[in-house]
């Protein structure tokens, strides 16, 4: 009788655990698939890297800056180089390209089908009376609902 008890709850804590493993695996599967599907249904990046080169081309700081995330890390040869609020790297952004004034922007590299996307490039500025080239480096991060930029190096 003892042994029949002890194998009646030992069939029990086995359905019981069998039961609570395949909830948890069902659990996982529908956040898994929501995942996925986000990241299948989020837009690529094509549009904002096209306003962004115009911006650069075009020296437009509101081309550049309406994508930019709440903080914003900037790398740029006038010596800035830190994480700074939106606000922030508009002006500092403005007030380098008062100095070197943007007169052309060539992509030398962009990856837009990627979880962390980015673009390189030339910025060809006027200083004075000749042309500078900057080497530029921007990366965006899809936040959950929109495509922001979260680094821009300008050296």
């Amino acid at each position: 009788m003892k042994t029949r008890l002890t194998i009646v709850v030992l069939v029990q804590i086995i359905l019981i655990n069998s039961f609570l493993f395949t909830q948890t695996k069902r659990s996982l599967i529908p956040r898994q698939n929501l995942q996925e599907k986000e990241y299948r249904t989020q837009n690529l990046p094509e549009t904002e890297f096209e306003n962004i080169i115009d911006g650069f081309n075009n020296g437009t700081v509101n081309q550049i800056s309406r994508y930019f995330s709440g903080k914003v890390y900037l790398s740029l040869r006038t010596g800035e180089r830190g994480y700074y609020s939106s606000n922030q790297a508009y002006y500092l952004i403005e007030n380098f390209f008062r100095i070197y004034q943007p007169v052309n922007f060539q992509v030398t590299s962009r990856m837009i089908e990627s979880s962390s996307p980015y673009l390189a490039g030339k910025l060809y500025c006027r200083f004075k009376s000749s042309i500078e080239i900057f080497q530029i480096y921007l990366n965006l991060f899809w936040n959950g609902s929109r495509w922001e930029v979260t680094q821009i190096s300008i050296n």
